[in-house]
This record gives structure tokens, sequence and C-alpha cells, in this order.
């Protein structure tokens, strides 16, 4: 059985949430949804695999370009947890999207979580008070 994080995480929130959930799993091997030069499509799991599939909700949906790139992966049954990531608005229907295409997959969800994040919008401002936003 090998266990895996699935992350759509562009600000790292996300990530890092997934990172608390797997803090105890051994040699876990991430798939990085954000990849704009992986080939989706020739990432295969086993039924014997686990993992965790986590991804940000922004205005209450997931994004489409990361449920996109999940649909391609072949899920093969690995059971698996969902995440939907927010931070201060409800997920709303971010779950079930993210369920539907993690079927779609051919993945077997076991389990969702709904996991609040920090702001990911924040602002630096450098020695001469000029400040640039960071999302």
């Amino acid at each position: 059985m090998n266990k895996y994080r699935i992350v759509f995480s562009p600000t790292g929130g996300t990530e890092k949430v997934t990172k608390t959930i797997t803090k105890f799993w051994n040699e876990v091997k991430d798939v990085d949804l954000s990849k704009t030069d992986l080939d989706f499509s020739s990432i295969s799991f086993t039924k014997e695999d686990i993992a965790v599939i986590a991804m940000p909700s922004f205005g209450g949906v997931a994004p489409q370009l990361a449920l996109d790139r999940l649909a391609r992966i072949k899920g093969n049954q690995c059971k698996c947890a969902i995440v939907a990531v927010y931070g201060n608005r409800a997920y709303e229907n971010t779950l079930v999207q993210m369920e539907d295409y993690a079927v779609k997959a051919g993945f077997h969800v076991i389990a969702a979580v709904s996991a609040v994040a920090g702001i990911v919008i924040k602002k630096a401002c450098s020695v001469r008070n000029k400040c640039e936003l960071y999302i």
C-alpha cells in the first residue's frame, strides 16, 4: 500500500492542511495538481493505495483546473479522503464537486473533510512602504 497527497495549493494553505492530516503517515508521495508540466493521465493508483485529495474552495466551489486535472488521473478504486480548504467564506459545493470528479477518476471516496486555513491574500510591504498584493 502506497500513501499519497494529491493537492492543488497555489498559495500553500491547502498543502499545509494535507501535511497536518498525513503527518503520521510514513513515506507519503505527493502529486501536485498545480504543476503545468505533468501528464496527469499517466498517473495511476491501485486498489490497495490510499490518498488524500485536497483543494481550496474559492467562492464556494473548487477550482475547475484542479478538478479537470484530477479527472485525468486513474484512481483504480484507490481509497481516498477529500479535503476542501476554505478561508473566510463557506465551502458550499466544493466537497460535492470533488467527490463527483474523484469518483469519475475511479477513486473510492471514504471520507470528506472541510478545513479552515488562514486568509490567502496578504500584503507585504517593503522598506520603502511600497505594498504588493500576493494571492
